[in-house]
């Protein structure tokens, strides 16, 4: 994982708790969490090694973490690069959302969290979980076997489980680019 994009995060984290800590507030009104504590614990969680959900995840969240410069995708359509008799193997497009309105359309979210990916990209689905970030999908030109070539990227995506967005919002998730 990058550190600069993990020290990023938590740089953000103890910002945004020192701000909603140190806001002057009437002593009637409730302190507000951090909302980009989710996204910290599940960083942490995922380097000692742990795969669970990230829990707390909120659309404030999701606007927190662009806010604080982290990339937020949303997963398209998948496509099947190659089928034999064997099985099928499959990639699934990635698009980043630039639009802080567009944060709850109802596509799949990730918070992207260490090296910096493309703007689009598709993740191929591999064995061992390693999923491969792979650009410029297009069709191979094969008249027999057909399926779809692809330029490799040294770039790996590993995702959290998703989680559903109270309220009704997407599934989102963590994910890491390695």
């Amino acid at each position: 994982m990058n550190t600069r994009k993990l020290s990023q995060l938590l740089a953000a984290t103890a910002l945004s708790t020192a701000v909603v800590t140190g806001a002057a507030a009437p002593a009637s009104a409730a302190p507000r969490s951090n909302p980009l504590a989710p996204i910290a614990a599940s960083v942490e969680n995922a380097s000692a090694g742990g795969s669970g959900a990230p829990e707390g995840l909120t659309a404030d969240a999701l606007i927190a973490a662009r806010n604080a410069g982290l990339p937020i995708y949303e997963s398209g359509r998948v496509v099947i690069v190659s089928a034999t008799k064997m099985g099928a193997i499959y990639a699934t497009e990635y698009r980043r959302v630039h639009d802080v309105d567009a944060l709850d359309s109802p596509a799949t979210k990730f918070v992207v969290v260490g090296a910096a990916a493309p703007d689009n990209f598709y993740v191929v689905h591999g064995y061992n979980n390693r999923d491969s970030i792979v650009v410029n999908m297009r069709p191979s030109g094969d008249p027999v076997w057909g399926g779809l070539s692809y330029d490799t990227t040294p770039q790996s995506w590993w995702n959290s489980p998703l989680v559903q967005l109270p309220g009704g919002g997407p599934d989102v998730g963590v994910a890491f680019v390695r």
